[in-house]
């Protein structure tokens, strides 16, 4: 996102602070002065160049109710002398799935049509690129750019190549540096099978000393409504101004806690702390489609951590989210790795790899403790959700060939009926079934985990001391809870599946004998590999 000013005498300035060293020795930007100032789903960027006598602040936000990345540029004059100045701005315009950075990038680039318009540049793929079924597109990207007074770009730069220009780059455009190779073109153009930029060039204004000029870099996605409808509401500084204060007071209001706890650092810290789900859940566990888990989607860590949370700042539908999470358990007490888009939606992995870690089971409970100690309700135990079914069976050991996709997603029981047992015997299912898969130390199994990627003996011998006292502490909390629902709420029994006995029977002198815990398991998973008794 790169703001570029040039002068009259052709010096060229970034406002941002990301030229590359030009041969011509034109640009002064190396020393300058820099701050940063972030708040709640915004940032402002501020850069001073004491030789161009000039000062930049670029406020990025994210509106509350539009699709879309909000760019405030102000532009002062801080000399004596008043300036001659083109301010200048690109944003590459991707237009199609993170995937296509690494697999078939130049194809899906054939499939950009460019139009322009008096603000800006659109890109409209002709269709979404993928090889299990293409489909005809209709969502459409954009860049548009307006002066302080809702005015529009002189000049726009639609294909990359038009910005960039016969051996440029995106910190060095011939746009900017050789504007005499690179010229722009008129609202109105259109380009195809390019990659696309959303390139502006505001008209040369004159600067008087102490004036400030400012402009608007809007970037968004489009799919039901049309970008010039998207942006009525964002035409103007002033307008923009306007949503930017709703927005941050939107986020202040949201983001409802405040720590106080003597040390102000701190407490800003663990602000920022409870402002991290929102931007999980709306972001997805990675900001970079470049890198890591760049799908956006979210894991079974994250629909608990989202409990936690919102038990924090909005408790009210945590309850709800609580049952609907426990329907992404397996009755072996694993648990489903894909989560869809809904409340309580779980997905077959389509992978059909086999994926268990040892950690997932302890955070459920840990969650539910919480809520019934903020609350009182210990009830929720009593809410009943199905179980989490696809062809990974035994904890991931074996695969059940004799379930099909028309069975569901959901646990059935011998006579082929779904399966629902209370939130209580989902978590005693998790724990339980944790507690007796233990290696040769007696030690609950590592498995699969984010801290043994690189260690390929860990799944069949590590073992972790942390989470099997992590554990520990689950069942003896889980005991008082049981105790808590008979003494205070004169609940003298509860309904479990039938199978569970053979885990809650084994003699607990036997618990110090590795072989028997894990022969005690086997003979449960082998019950519940592919039905239920339904008793």
């Amino acid at each position: 996102r790169a703001v570029w000013i040039r002068t009259a005498e052709g010096q060229v300035w970034s406002a941002n602070g990301i030229s590359a060293e030009a041969e011509d020795r034109k640009f002064t930007d190396r020393q300058d002065e820099s701050d940063i100032t972030a708040g709640l789903m915004w940032q402002t960027l501020s850069r001073t160049s004491d030789d161009l006598k000039l000062r930049a602040e670029i406020t990025s936000f994210v509106p509350v109710r539009v699709n879309a990345e909000v760019m405030i540029v102000s532009l002062t004059n801080t000399g004596a002398q008043a300036q001659q100045l083109t301010v200048m701005a690109a944003v590459p315009i991707y237009g199609r799935s993170a995937d296509n950075i690494r697999d078939h990038r130049h194809v899906t680039s054939m499939l950009h049509r460019i139009r322009t318009n008096e603000n800006g540049v659109i890109v409209t793929p002709t269709m979404s690129f993928d090889e299990r079924g293409h489909r005809r597109n209709t969502t459409s990207y954009f860049t548009f750019g307006y002066a302080a007074d809702g005015s529009g770009p002189e000049g726009l730069y639609p294909t990359l190549y038009s910005w960039i220009g016969e051996g440029g780059s995106l910190s060095h455009p011939a746009a900017v540096y050789r504007p005499e190779v690179c010229p722009a073109r008129q609202p109105g153009c259109t380009a195809a099978g390019e990659e696309a930029m959303g390139g502006l060039r505001f008209a040369e204004i004159t600067l008087a000393p102490g004036a400030c000029a400012e402009y608007i870099i809007i970037s968004g996605i489009s799919d039901d409504q049309s970008p010039e409808e998207m942006m009525e509401g964002l035409k103007t500084a002033d307008l923009v101004k306007k949503v930017f204060e709703e927005t941050r007071a939107y986020w202040q209001e949201q983001v409802n806690v405040r720590f106080h706890t003597g040390d102000p650092d701190f407490d800003r810290w663990m602000r920022w702390v409870s402002f991290q789900p929102f931007l999980r859940r709306l972001f997805g566990c990675s900001f970079l489609p470049h890198h890591d888990y760049g799908r956006g989607g979210r894991g079974w860590r994250d629909l608990w951590q989202d409990c936690l949370s919102l038990l924090i700042m909005d408790p009210s539908g945590v309850r709800d989210m609580i049952v609907d999470n426990c329907g992404g358990v397996r009755i072996d007490g694993t648990n489903a790795t894909i989560i869809g888009d809904q409340q309580g939606e779980f997905i077959a992995d389509r992978n059909g790899i086999a994926r268990v870690w040892m950690d997932h089971a302890f955070w459920p409970f840990m969650t539910v403790q919480f809520y019934i100690d903020q609350t009182g309700d210990v009830g929720v135990l009593m809410e009943t959700a199905p179980y989490f079914k696809d062809p990974q069976s035994k904890r991931g050991t074996a695969v059940d060939n004799a379930w099909e996709p028309a069975d569901g997603l959901k646990q059935r029981t011998d006579q082929g009926q779904i399966y629902e047992g209370t939130v209580l015997e989902h978590l005693l299912v998790e724990n339980l079934a944790a507690f007796f898969e233990v290696g040769t130390h007696n030690m609950m199994r590592l498995r699969g985990a984010d801290w043994n990627d690189a260690l390929d003996m860990a799944n069949d011998n590590g073992e972790s001391v942390a989470f099997t006292a992590a554990y520990a502490g689950n069942l003896r909390q889980l005991a008082k809870l049981l105790t808590d629902l008979q003494e205070q709420y004169h609940v003298e029994t509860i309904d479990v599946a039938a199978e569970l006995e053979i885990l809650m029977n084994m003699d607990p002198e036997s618990f110090e004998d590795p072989a028997a815990r894990t022969a005690c398991l086997e003979t449960y998973l082998s019950t519940c590999a592919q039905t239920i008794s339904g008793r």
